[in-house]
């Protein structure tokens, strides 16, 4: 297989021709350049693949990342390739497969909109924030089109596969398998851990109106010498359960009002990464909430975590979902880490990067592929009970067509939960959809 591209944003071209073809689909193909193209070519058996470029026409980065470049309106439909039918939104180009002769031409674009998903560059061409500084689902593309419950980047891999089998390629595709992957931001490990900050935890609870059943509880459960965030175990179970591994993500410093209080050094938190190793279960780095634009606070609170585990970090999750692109990306991957899971929206569950798989980042100020690998967050249980709001139905029913979504594509089903949720008021109802992930019941 032989792939030719025009002589224009050559590092961002290559970079998507190898998460299509090599990262995706595991193919094998030669690159090469062709200063006479304008458009995209695939070259299988002497037949050809023609895909549109309606994206990068001028070899100009500077004019790329532009909020007016960002489309206002996209392309959704149909493509019948053979016997298949798949449905496409083309976010640059047209919904539209042409066959001329022995030749296909792709009219939608699917290199610049696999690019655009990936990258994430309309959240650096857009500046709006909301109160945390993080971008919101709301000004996403996806969201504004309705398709961030899709994830279009996993279609395209579909309909490419589908048009090089049909042009009679040889190779075999890379095998995958759905994976439950679950995580663990440990932001309160413990309620309970001195006697002064205990007291003072229940009376904000219980002076709180919306609380004030939690304070309440809370009450009997220090009395009883319970601590109500001790919850871990149901994590390991669920997980064990499943036949996977859980991924726990530990705060290592921070002094914003946002930042958890807890030390690594306490006895109670030094034992529960104790049972996490024991049990074989994974434990991962969880930047405080001013830490992901600080390369010194980054280094720092990992190198603390990493001397109380006495082991090194590779894996985690910003906290808050606090990320900025691509600073962030460049702090994990100058940190030697292999891979973050910051990326997903705090409040929209749902697919923003586009895909269900791990894949690896794009510097597009550096105009490079990173070491790093993202392993994209599709949904926090935090999403449904205080962002979203959804009832227990409505919040089943989106969790369900994720899943099924998740699952068309043979993908990972990376999901956060929080251990402090499981004893709050707020997320009863809602956590009965993490036992029905851990049993794959109703879902």
């Amino acid at each position: 297989m032989k792939v030719t591209i025009p002589n224009i944003a050559l590092p961002e071209v290559k970079y998507t021709f190898y998460c299509l073809l090599k990262e995706f689909l595991g193919l094998e193909y030669e690159l090469e350049v062709n200063t006479n193209l304008t458009d995209f070519e695939i070259l299988v058996n002497e037949k050809k693949l023609i895909i549109r470029n309606c994206f990068f026409i001028k070899d100009n980065p500077n004019e790329w990342y532009q909020n007016q470049n960002i489309p206002i309106d996209i392309s959704k439909g149909i493509l019948k390739i053979g016997e298949e039918q798949f449905s496409i939104v083309s976010i640059f180009g047209k919904s539209k497969l042409v066959q001329k002769g022995e030749e296909l031409v792709f009219e939608t674009d699917i290199i610049a909109s696999t690019f655009f998903m990936l990258s994430r560059w309309e959240e650096m061409a857009n500046a709006k924030r909301d109160i945390h500084q993080r971008f919101s689902s709301r000004e996403s593309l996806a969201y504004k089109n309705d398709f961030l419950q899709k994830p279009v980047v996993n279609q395209y891999v579909e309909i490419l596969w589908a048009a090089l089998q049909k042009l009679g390629i040889q190779q075999k595709r890379r095998k995958r398998q759905f994976e439950v992957v679950p995580t663990h931001d440990v932001d309160v490990p413990f309620l309970f851990t001195a006697p002064f900050q205990s007291l003072k935890t229940i009376t904000r609870h219980l002076i709180d109106p919306r609380f004030f059943k939690d304070g309440i509880h809370f009450t009997k459960s220090y009395f009883k010498g319970i601590d109500p965030n001790d919850t871990h175990d149901i994590f390991l179970d669920g997980a064990e359960q499943l036949g996977v591994k859980a991924h726990f993500f530990f705060v290592a410093g921070g002094k914003n009002k946002y930042d958890p209080p807890y030390q690594l050094e306490h006895p109670k938190v030094k034992s529960l990464i104790t049972k996490i190793k024991s049990r074989g279960h994974h434990i991962g780095f969880h930047p405080s909430y001013d830490v992901y634009q600080n390369e010194d606070l980054f280094k720092k609170e990992k190198f603390h975590l990493e001397n109380i585990l006495d082991q090194k970090v590779k894996t985690g999750r910003q906290h808050y979902l606090r990320f900025e692109v691509p600073i962030t990306w460049n702090l994990w991957e100058r940190a030697s880490m292999d891979w973050d899971s910051t990326l997903g929206f705090a409040d929209a569950i749902g697919f923003r990067c586009g895909v269900c798989y791990p894949f690896p980042v794009f510097d597009i100020l550096q105009r490079k592929q990173l070491q790093l690998y993202e392993r994209p967050l599709l949904f926090m249980e935090t999403t449904l009970g205080m962002y979203a709001k959804l009832s227990l139905k409505d919040a089943q029913k989106e969790i369900n067509e994720l899943i099924n979504e998740v699952k068309k594509y043979r993908g990972e089903f990376v999901f956060l939960w929080h251990n402090s949720s499981l004893n709050l008021s707020i997320f009863a109802q809602h956590n009965l959809i993490l036992f029905d992930i851990y049993k794959m019941k109703n879902l």
